[in-house]
C-alpha cells in the first residue's frame, strides 16, 4: 500500500516539469492576486482637509447683525449682542451709543416735547435721526419715542414726533431758513428736502473721517485710524469700507500687543 501511494506521488513531481504551460496558468491568477493586494496596502488615506479660513469681518458683522435686530425691533437680542460686541471693540462709542438708546429711561434719552415731520418717500427712522438728532443711531430712540415696535416698519407719509432736542431746534430752523431764500414764495417745501440735504452733509463728513483714517492706516498710527473710522461709523453705521477697514486695523494692533509681550 505505502509502495503504491510513494509511487504515485514521485510520478506527480516528476510529471509536473514536462507541462511549463500548467505552471503559467496557476502563476497568473496567483501574481494578479498578489499585486492587487499590494497595490491596496500601499494607497495612503485621503489626507483630511481642514479648513483654516478666518472670517476678518466678524466683528463687523456683529455690529451689522446688532443693527438688524433693533430695525426688527428685538431689542433684548440686540443689547446682548453689542454688549458682547464691546468686549472684542471696548473703544467702540457706536456700539456705546446704540447701547444707551436701549437701556436709558425715555424721559432722560429725549425732552418730552416735540414737532412732526411727515415721511417722505425713502424716508427712514434713520435718516431722520441722522438730520434732526444729528445720529443715525438714533433711529432706536427716536423710535420708542413715537412708540414704534419694528423701526423698520415704517411708510411714507407716517407723521413722525422729533423730540425738541437744541440739534433737532437747530436743524428745524436751518431747513426752515433754506425753503425761505431757495424756493420762490408759492413752493413750500416739505421736511423730507431738508433731511436729504442734511443726508448727504452726514455722507460727506462720513466720508471725510473715512479718509481721514485711511492715511492715519498708511502712517502706521492704528489708534488714530480706528478712532477716525468710530466717528464714521457713528455717522453712517453702513460704511462698509470703514467696518472693514476698523477690523483690520483692530486685529493688527492686537496682533502687535501681541509681540510686545
Amino acid at each position: 500500500m505505502n509502495r503504491k501511494v510513494s509511487k504515485r506521488v514521485t510520478t506527480k513531481r516528476v510529471s509536473a516539469p514536462g507541462n511549463p504551460w500548467l505552471h503559467f496558468a496557476i502563476a497568473i491568477p496567483l501574481v494578479i492576486s498578489l499585486a492587487s493586494c499590494s497595490t491596496f496596502k500601499k494607497t495612503p488615506p485621503s489626507p483630511v482637509v481642514t479648513s483654516t479660513t478666518t472670517n476678518p469681518t466678524s466683528t463687523a458683522e456683529q455690529f451689522q447683525h446688532a443693527l438688524e435686530l433693533l430695525q426688527q425691533g428685538n431689542a433684548q437680542g440686540a443689547d446682548a449682542e453689542l454688549h458682547t460686541y464691546l468686549k472684542s471693540v471696548p473703544e467702540s462709542t457706536a456700539a456705546s451709543y446704540l447701547i444707551s438708546q436701549i437701556e436709558t429711561p425715555l424721559a432722560k434719552l429725549f425732552p418730552p416735547g416735540s414737532f412732526s415731520v411727515r415721511l417722505a418717500k425713502n424716508d427712514t427712522l434713520s435718516s431722520l435721526a441722522r438730520a434732526y438728532l444729528g445720529n443715525s443711531l438714533a433711529f432706536y430712540g427716536l423710535a420708542r419715542f413715537n412708540a414704534i415696535t419694528v423701526p423698520s416698519k415704517v411708510g411714507e407719509g407716517q407723521s413722525i414726533r422729533i423730540p425738541k432736542t437744541l440739534e433737532a431746534m437747530q436743524a428745524r430752523a436751518r431747513a426752515t431758513a433754506t425753503v425761505a431764500v431757495s424756493q420762490p414764495p408759492a413752493v413750500i417745501a416739505t421736511p423730507s428736502d431738508a433731511v436729504a440735504n442734511s443726508a448727504a452733509t452726514q455722507h460727506k463728513i462720513a466720508n471725510e473721517y473715512y479718509q481721514k483714517g485711511l492715511l492715519a492706516f498708511q502712517h502706521q498710527d492704528l489708534n488714530a485710524a480706528i478712532a477716525d473710522w468710530d466717528k464714521t461709523l457713528a455717522i453712517d453705521p453702513n460704511f462698509a469700507n470703514a467696518q472693514l477697514n476698523r477690523a483690520q486695523a483692530i486685529r493688527l494692533k492686537n496682533n502687535l500687543a501681541k509681540l510686545r509681550q
